[in-house]
């Protein structure tokens, strides 16, 4: 079969010319035909891309590029540069394989291609090196396994892509990993990511390899480590890892997980633009190059809220969400000092609440007047270089913040607003990190590095406890300290089925002068072509939110002696691939928690902390913790226009306080189950649209309750919390939660752009769930609040 290379040409049609001559009415005939047969062609489009050694960064030559299932078969192969363009590729799903003599093959599936945008593929291959005379095996990766060479276990790749096409997912990568195993939200109307029964506070942000504070709109306001919906848009996203235990050595500050997000190039080769308009959000983006036939390139997006546009035409006292957020990457590569990238994001969201009519007061929320602004940002210069022929050194150099700036205050019972409450957290990180990838052997490969983070607040909380008594100071600071990492970690082949990962992290934060070194081990065993175990441990270390450390008691701020908390981690996988697109995974866990900040004489700890704004414990580091559990995924990947994933989660997650008395945590539900199924059809003759269609059943155990102490509620007519009578917290739950999402698009391809319609609904049948507790001022009772909260998003995009 004839392979068609790079920017392959069609023949001319210079026969017809003379035939014009002899026969117009031929020639009229023939352009008829040929005008109606392109008219029915599918669209086509460009592929390109990069491929490189994954440890050295050196361009691959010579690497051929496939479209798979073609016939004739379309390929092409790297320049000098290890670049590639795969021209006349098909709108529709297309599957890619990259193979190179001495690496293994990598194949990229069903990748969307449109007429819209071209598809630009980075593609690291890893070495595939058998010893003289052994028979060298080669085992099919699974489709979704992690970029991060170094990952064995709880670990998998997603893509921008799934987060718009799996129902729930709202384009918000947060919202999407609640589909995996293990993963739970804490509640609808947040996109907090509870992983096996830990707080969504324990979870590492990381993008371009620097950690970041939580990218979310409205972060932390409502569940400490979470918001309401993410504030990266989809736009700018490449394919990221997303970690649920026992991670490698590399991550460090984070007890439950790990999400690495990457920064998709710019197309270097044209400019592309897109639009979307929906009831969440409008966002506009742009890339290209900024000179042609050069390859440094640009991608920026901003988005800003629906809501806050149409606000004039809305009531007073509708309580708009009001947020804005912009993203972008400038990739600079140099032909001697390797590639340089600039990017960043920032995000400022805001939302005013009005007191309603005294006619109208039923909670004490009420009677609230409030003023909140929140933003975050992250910025930073990464450069990445080949040292030598076996080695690469990647660095970085950034800024990062958050702050919130909140007021309140209450009307009292003559009607006049009273002073309630006022934040003003203000906090920054500049880091500088910097790693080496080698290889050490044959069958080795190292990564080193280390981080260097100086931290910057400035803290000021006021509140009251009784409405017309002065605020007084719970948190007062401004100052400056350290957190100093460094790890290193080896990969080596024991033998072509046998691969141990070992390495170590260390972790030095300065301001409480503690520091703490966690061995990581992972060893993967392939039983043959199909199936595959693997064990994992790793002790796992976290700061707490800087606030926690400066609450104030007389005066003096007595947190300051707190531990780290620590996290051990041990993981057992088995996977199977029952097929060529089925994947059955099973993961058994256990983890054991030390040093968890507990209060001295109540449940109280930070593993249950919902919000931290006005937290004002002091604490003790004498609480231990256990999660149990086991993860089970069947999953088909998307193959001939169908695809399905069902998960099930069932965990028990259990600490103990200063008082020697086991309780659940918060965050422990017990079980998830999700069930997601989704179909295409490639529309009309030529198959150039696409309609889409997906459906989630997401099963979860209630929310925990916390203990209330109804004769304090009553006295203060507000709700308080407390164990009276022997009740414990947590010990029970509200009513499990059935949610079913869908999501709904049509895809249109014309000659010169693409355009989707998209309609994505979280809830859709309104199922109830548990809100909040509220002290009733009209009956005098505690009640509990509930939401039959559904969001739907109608959008259209075009792109161009």
């Amino acid at each position: 079969m004839k392979i068609i290379g790079k920017r392959f040409h069609h023949s001319s049609f210079g026969h017809l010319k003379n035939s014009y001559a002899r026969n117009k009415t031929i020639l009229l005939l023939c352009l008829i035909c040929i005008y109606g047969l392109s008219n029915a062609q599918t669209a086509k489009q460009t592929i390109q891309g990069k491929v490189y050694d994954k440890i050295t960064n050196q361009p691959l030559s010579g690497a051929n590029i496939v479209l798979m299932d073609s016939d004739p078969i379309l390929g092409t192969i790297t320049n000098f540069e290890g670049e590639f363009f795969l021209d006349n590729v098909a709108v529709g799903r297309q599957n890619i394989q990259i193979s190179s003599i001495g690496y293994k093959s990598y194949q990229v599936y069903e990748i969307l291609v449109s007429t819209g945008k071209q598809i630009t593929l980075n593609i690291g291959l890893e070495e595939n090196i058998a010893e003289l005379g052994e028979v060298l095996i080669t085992y099919k990766p699974a489709k979704n396994k992690a970029i991060n060479t170094m990952a064995t276990v709880s670990s998998r790749q997603f893509t921008v892509e799934e987060t718009q096409r799996y129902a729930g997912g709202l384009d918000d990568p947060a919202r999407l990993v609640t589909s995996f195993a293990g993963v739970a939200s804490p509640a609808l109307n947040s996109n907090g990511i509870s992983i096996r029964g830990n707080s969504p506070s324990g979870l590492l942000w990381r993008i371009e390899g620097v950690e970041v504070p939580s990218p979310n709109h409205f972060a932390n306001l409502l569940i400490s480590g979470a918001g309401l919906f993410t504030a990266l848009s989809s736009q700018v996203m490449g394919n990221s890892d997303f970690f649920t235990g026992a991670f490698p050595a590399e991550y460090g500050n984070a007890t439950s997980g790990v999400f690495d997000i990457k920064l998709r190039n710019g197309n270097a080769s044209q400019r592309e633009t897109s639009f979307e308009a929906g009831v969440l959000g409008v966002n506009f983006a742009t890339e290209g190059p900024f000179k042609k036939g050069n390859e440094a390139s640009y991608l920026f997006n901003y988005r800003y809220s629906t809501m806050a546009l149409i606000s004039p035409i809305l009531p007073d006292d509708a309580g708009i969400l009001k947020y804005q957020d912009l993203s972008f990457k400038v990739k600079l590569p140099t032909k001697k000092s390797g590639a340089f990238s600039i990017w960043g994001i920032g995000a400022y969201d805001g939302i005013d609440t009005d007191p309603l009519d005294r006619e109208e007061w039923e909670s004490i929320s009420d009677k609230e007047n409030s003023r909140t602004s929140i933003y975050m940002f992250a910025s930073g210069i990464n450069h990445q270089t080949s040292l030598w022929s076996n080695a690469s050194l990647n660095s970085a150099i950034a800024l990062s913040g958050n702050g919130l700036e909140h007021k309140e205050m209450r009307l009292d019972d003559n009607s006049n607003l009273q002073p309630k409450s006022s934040a003003s957290n203000n906090d920054y990180r500049l880091t500088l990190q910097s790693s080496i990838s080698q290889y050490l052997g044959e069958k080795h490969i190292n990564r080193t590095g280390f981080y260097i983070n100086h931290l910057g607040y400035n803290l000021n909380v006021k509140q009251t406890d009784f409405t017309g008594s002065v605020p007084e100071n719970s948190i007062i600071e401004n100052g400056q300290s350290e957190l100093y990492q460094f790890y290193s970690q080896s990969k080596l082949k024991l033998s072509n089925k046998l691969t141990l990962n070992a390495g170590f992290h260390t972790l030095y934060f300065n301001l409480i002068k503690e520091f703490s070194i966690e061995p990581r081990v992972a060893l993967s065993f392939q039983l043959n072509k199909k199936h595959a175990i693997a064990f994992a441990y790793g002790l796992h270390s976290k700061m707490e939110s800087l606030p926690i450390y400066f609450i104030k008691d007389e005066g003096n701020s007595v947190n300051k002696d707190l531990d780290l908390m620590k996290s051990n981690h041990f993981v057992l996988s088995f996977n199977s691939m029952l097929s060529e697109n089925l994947k059955l995974s099973i993961e058994p866990y256990y983890q054991s928690l030390n040093n968890v900040p507990v209060a001295p004489n109540s449940y109280i700890t930070t593993l249950n902390t919902q919000e931290n704004l006005f937290f004002n414990t002091p604490l003790v580091s004498t609480g231990t913790g256990r999660n149990i559990g086991i993860d089970f995924t069947l999953e088909r990947y998307l193959n001939k226009g169908y695809y399905y994933m069902f998960t099930t989660s069932v965990f028990d997650s259990k600490y103990t306080g200063n008082d020697d008395i086991e309780r659940n945590t918060r965050f422990n539900k017990n079980f998830v189950l999700n069930a997601i199924v989704g179909k295409e059809w490639q529309m009309r003759k030529e198959k150039n649209n696409l309609l889409s269609t997906n459906l989630r059943l997401n099963y979860l155990g209630g929310n925990r309750v916390e203990t209330i102490d109804v004769e304090n509620s009553l006295i203060n007519k507000d709700i308080i919390y407390g164990e009276t009578n022997g009740n414990l917290s947590f010990a029970n739950q509200h009513p499990s939660t059935p949610i079913v999402s869908f999501t709904v698009s049509y895809r249109k391809n014309k000659p010169k752009y693409s355009s989707v319609w998209t309609l994505q609904v979280l809830n859709a049948t309104r199922t109830q769930e548990f809100q909040t507790d509220i002290y009733n001022l009209n009956t005098n009772t505690v009640e509990q609040s509930y939401s039959r909260i559904m969001i739907p998003n109608l959008s259209y995009k075009i792109e161009f």
